[in-house]
């Protein structure tokens, strides 16, 4: 069993199968979580904040649209705190409903406030939610940090949001608790010619068609015998990971 020093498992699954359901290819294996996967969980655990982004603009209606001047990290139902902003209605803690952009996010506030005439900062959780996977088709050796951490070869146009109803939680009969992650490579979604050879689940915008850095990977994995993905096929991975505690 893969654990790594802060007591969490990592198990992967997947299957390769053509447009009669039929499997084309299939494995499993342990894996560590990377050094921000570790501390991915600890800070959303103890819900520490990160630093304050300047607000450029809020677009007004029962959801109101957030403009950032950077790249704010969040994701669908972070909490961002939001202050010094005119209306003060703005002002406080909310969930975020949808993002639109890297620098754009929405939240509801029930009741059209009015545009803003003054703009003060929105800060959210120090590290991002989990919003999905992406596949790439490099052969570093797996690390907790560094290259080996990173999604370097990435496979363009693979950047999936986990499927609906996941991730989910459940506690494992006094084993820890197990969380899982799926996403499902749909006909025609990452399709190609060469291997498929690493995955990484990321806590980025996953609007992101892009290669990913350490920084935003909380857990990366080799995957052998998966091949090419033709156009019909369909790529299912599944991620869990437990947390073993004391």
């Amino acid at each position: 069993m893969s654990n790594d020093q802060s007591g969490i498992h990592g198990h992967v699954s997947w299957v390769l199968t053509d447009e009669n359901g039929v499997v084309k290819a299939q494995g499993e294996t342990d894996n560590l979580v990377t050094d921000t996967g570790d501390q991915y969980y600890a800070a959303r655990a103890a819900q520490i904040q990160g630093s304050a982004l300047t607000i450029t603009a809020i677009a007004t209606g029962t959801t109101a649209v957030v403009t950032t001047s950077a790249a704010h990290g969040l994701s669908v139902g972070d909490a961002v705190t939001i202050a010094g902003v005119t209306p003060s209605g703005y002002n406080g803690k909310w969930a975020v409903t949808a993002v639109g952009s890297s620098t754009t996010f929405s939240i509801y506030v029930g009741t059209a406030l009015g545009a803003g005439t003054a703009f003060g900062t929105a800060t959210g959780l120090s590290v991002s939610l989990a919003s999905g996977m992406k596949l790439g088709q490099g052969s570093t050796a797996v690390a907790k940090s560094g290259a080996g951490a990173a999604l370097v070869t990435y496979l363009s146009g693979s950047q999936q949001a986990f499927d609906a109803t996941y991730p989910t939680a459940v506690d494992t009969a006094g084993s820890g608790s197990k969380v899982t992650y799926k996403v499902t490579y749909a006909a025609g979604t990452a399709t190609t010619a060469s291997a498929i050879t690493e995955a990484v689940i990321v806590n980025e915008n996953i609007l992101a068609n892009a290669t990913t850095a350490a920084a935003n990977t909380i857990s990366r994995v080799l995957l052998t015998g998966i091949g090419s993905k033709g156009a019909s096929d369909t790529l299912t991975i599944t991620w869990s990971h437990t947390l073993l505690g004391a």
